[in-house]
Order: C-alpha cells, then structure tokens, then sequence
C-alpha cells in the first residue's frame, strides 16, 4: 500500500482490496424514530350530492382539475 499525503484519493480498487484484507466495515445502526404518528382522521360524512360531485372529478381532464375539484368539494363539508 502507498502512502497517500497530498489530497488522499481513495479508489474504489484500493477500497476494495482494503475490504478484503481489513473486512467491510460495520453497517450503519438502525434508530427507530420515537415520535408517535398522528391517530388517523375519520373521513369526513358527505351528503348524497356531495358524494356523487366529489366522484364526479375523476372525469375532469387534468390533475390540476380534480384536485380543484375534490378540494371545492371538501370544502362544502361542515
């Protein structure tokens, strides 16, 4: 192995004969987050109309539309 002063460029050939001789090295630990998800939402009731304005936006043209669409309609909700 040469020594390596100026800048100390590792290639990934050195790297793997490293892993070779030194083995890999260990993986990253895993932490689990310890915050708690939110508890879900009940959807909100929609009348009879509202339901069949809101699947109604399915039919409009872009995704821009139906989510202007989805969101007028949700908006109508108490």
């Amino acid at each position: 192995m040469a020594l390596c002063l100026a800048g100390c460029e590792t290639t990934r050939h050195s790297r793997d004969r490293d892993y070779e001789y030194y083995g890999a090295p260990p993986g990253r630990p895993y932490y689990a987050p310890e915050w708690e998800a939110p508890p879900q939402r009940e959807k909100p009731r929609l009348s009879d109309m509202q339901q069949r304005a809101y699947d109604n936006c399915i039919v409009l043209p872009t995704h821009l539309d139906r989510a202007r669409c989805r969101a007028t309609v949700m908006s109508t909700v108490r």
